[in-house]
């Protein structure tokens, strides 16, 4: 069974939150992939823009995922929108958040989903799925023109440099059956396109490999797939990231199926 929770966010409830263009579009063009498995094999749930609040998509992944997900299960989490860098508990921290439809731009702390802590949290949570996969179309670099913007008291404190802003996820400890794709280096952005109506790295996962008779499909191969079309695509300014370990690490072949 693959349980699936979907977030895709352009608009922010925040005015002072820049709007996206395709990160709806993002995780709905996920979904239509996801229902070429079987019904009585898939479980989808999709949270947009309005309906994906912090609280529901900790509700979501924390709450129904860990109820439901059983030994035999595959879970994906994705989120498209916001990340933001924000500065943490001391003095010399950056912090990394995922930006919700009702994150509070001069309250990031309070009102956006912590990253490293959270994510730590979920993937304890959902303990028992043979494969949990976390796919990230954002990013933390606070550029200018992604999926990211800097909060308000990182801003204040980094006032004056021009030092780009490094976090790495290679310190978190995911255990095993855990992974996470990231759109993105960590001092990257992850780029939206017209040119492919989407975020690059999601239009490329959709995209998928070439067709095989095949029923699941190496999520180190799609990896490598994925990122090599968008390191080509982006000139080498992207390049998406893989972290973490697990010894069934194969996922549905929806990229064959009719």
């Amino acid at each position: 069974m693959l349980y699936a929770v979907l977030v895709g966010i352009d608009r922010y409830r925040d005015r002072r939150i820049r709007n996206l263009r395709f990160a709806r579009s993002d995780a709905e063009a996920l979904a239509r992939l996801l229902t070429r498995i079987d019904p009585a094999e898939r479980d989808i749930r999709l949270l947009l823009d309005e309906e994906a609040t912090k609280h529901a998509i900790m509700t979501e992944i924390g709450v129904r995922l860990r109820g439901q997900a059983g030994p035999d299960d595959v879970v994906l989490i994705y989120f498209a929108g916001h990340g933001s860098p924000e500065q943490g508990p001391l003095a010399d921290d950056v912090a990394r958040y995922l930006v919700t439809h009702d994150t509070e731009k001069d309250n990031i702390y309070a009102t956006a989903i912590d990253f490293d802590n959270e994510i730590n949290r979920w993937f304890e949570r959902i303990d028992r799925p043979k494969l949990v996969l976390l796919l990230i179309d954002s990013c933390f670099s606070g550029g200018a023109g992604g999926r990211t913007f800097v909060g308000p008291e990182l801003k204040r404190s980094r006032a004056g440099s021009r030092a780009p802003i490094s976090l790495s996820l290679k310190d978190l400890d995911l255990g095993e059956g855990k992974l996470i794709i990231t759109a993105c280096g960590e001092d990257e952005m992850a780029e939206e396109s017209a040119a492919v109506g989407g975020g690059v790295f999601t239009h490329f996962l959709v995209k998928g490999p070439a067709a095989s008779g095949e029923d699941t499909v190496g999520l180190h191969s799609l990896y490598e797939h994925v990122a090599r079309s968008v390191r080509d695509w982006s000139r080498k300014n992207q390049n998406p990231i893989i972290y973490g370990r697990s010894s069934y690490a194969r996922f549905p072949n929806v990229w064959s199926a009719p």
